[in-house]
């Protein structure tokens, strides 16, 4: 049944804000880039984000120019250019919102006889157009699909809702995937590696405090941070400069990279042998703990969020996201040998995640979507 059906035009909205470039595109543009590039009919995928200079080659592309910013904000003014170009081209048999629950619930007031779906990277109850009861209560009727990251933001979606049966199969579970470049496991360095935002609740500045506290000790080691401005180009009083400050005593044996583009940190993560992601927030999923097991690394990240679901047997998992906990667990990755392999080879050889997966499964979803939409 499900193969008779034609999906013949599907429309994909990037947040205002994303860049569908190589260079800076963000963990939304990188996914979707993945969902189109692995799909087995990418021809009938476009994608609409700002414009950029140079986009994701191969894939069809097209640009918006934010309609009355003033107005509107961004994003809604974003979801209002892309109305004003469906008047002058094909309806689309099916509109995927990434990111954006005011966009998903604004274009299910303006062009309601569409079947429209919203993925969720961030928890929606501190999103605009997702907040309260109400206005989740309207997504959940209204839309097609909701597709969440991890059973983590699902659950945060379904808070004080009670569903029925058909309702409650709209809300998804994906994980994200990555594409694994290597076919063998890479040949390890001697490097601890830490990618992300340089924000208090990546939990960047308390392993660089534990990580600092411990790493003369271990003299062949090397600590890389990217993602950060360099420190000397930090603002006084900046996040930066904090964790610059902390691991400044370590010399020669910290790197702070500044901001470098997906592929470079995909390189770095070939090449260490441990990767951290220290978050201390609820973290919605953990893409870049993906990205460090798909890299063979053995990893150490924390009991937040989402991130259990991925790396439970996967990777060392602190439950109490502290400087202290942080030290004692660098000190076990460090000190012994024997577990950093065994955690190097389960993310080898135990990886669920990849691009393809998650394609094969956003397919299905959309087909069992239109599916029950003939029968509903």
């Amino acid at each position: 049944m499900l193969k008779s059906i034609n999906i013949k035009k599907i429309d994909m909205l990037l947040p205002s804000k994303e860049a569908f470039s190589a260079g800076n595109a963000g963990a939304v543009s990188t996914i979707v880039r993945d969902l189109v590039a692995e799909s087995k009919k990418p021809e009938t995928q476009t994608i609409f984000g700002k414009k950029i200079e140079k986009p994701f080659p191969g894939i069809n592309f097209t640009s918006l120019d934010v309609r009355h910013k003033w107005l509107y904000g961004k994003n809604i003014g974003f979801a209002a250019a892309y109305l004003n170009h469906l008047k002058h081209n094909s309806l689309p048999d099916l509109i995927e919102v990434h990111g954006r629950c005011n966009v998903a619930a604004f274009l299910l007031r303006k062009i309601p006889k569409i079947p429209i779906s919203l993925y969720l990277y961030n928890d929606p109850r501190e999103m605009a157009g997702a907040k309260s009861l109400r206005e989740r209560r309207t997504l959940l009727s209204g839309l097609v699909q909701i597709i969440c990251v991890s059973n983590f933001i699902r659950n945060c979606f379904l808070d004080g809702l009670n569903p029925d049966v058909y309702e409650l199969k709209k809300v998804q579970n994906l994980n994200c995937g990555v594409a694994r470049k290597l076919v063998s496991p890479p040949t390890k360095e001697p490097i601890i590696f830490i990618a992300g935002r340089m924000v208090p609740e990546k939990g960047i500045l308390e392993a660089a405090h534990a990580i600092a506290s411990i790493l003369p000790l271990y003299p062949q080691w090397k600590l890389v941070i990217a993602d950060a401005r360099r420190f000397e180009d930090a603002t006084l009083g900046s996040y930066e400069e904090k964790v610059g400050k902390a691991i400044a005593p370590l010399g020669n044996q910290a790197e702070m990279t500044g901001f470098i583009p997906p592929d470079a940190v995909r390189q770095w993560q070939e090449r260490a042998s441990i990767a951290a992601c220290p978050s201390i927030w609820q973290e919605p999923l953990g893409k870049v703990v993906i990205e460090a097991l798909a890299s063979g690394c053995a990893v150490l990240t924390t009991r937040c969020g989402g991130i259990p679901e991925i790396a439970e047997g996967r990777a060392l998992i602190v439950d109490n996201p502290t400087v202290s906990a942080f030290r004692e667990g660098f000190q076990v990755l460090l000190n012994d040998n024997a577990l950093r392999r065994d955690l190097q080879m389960k993310a080898w050889n135990d990886f669920p995640f990849t691009s393809a997966a998650m394609a094969n499964k956003v397919e299905k979803i959309r087909l069992n979507t239109f599916a029950a939409l003939r029968g509903h």
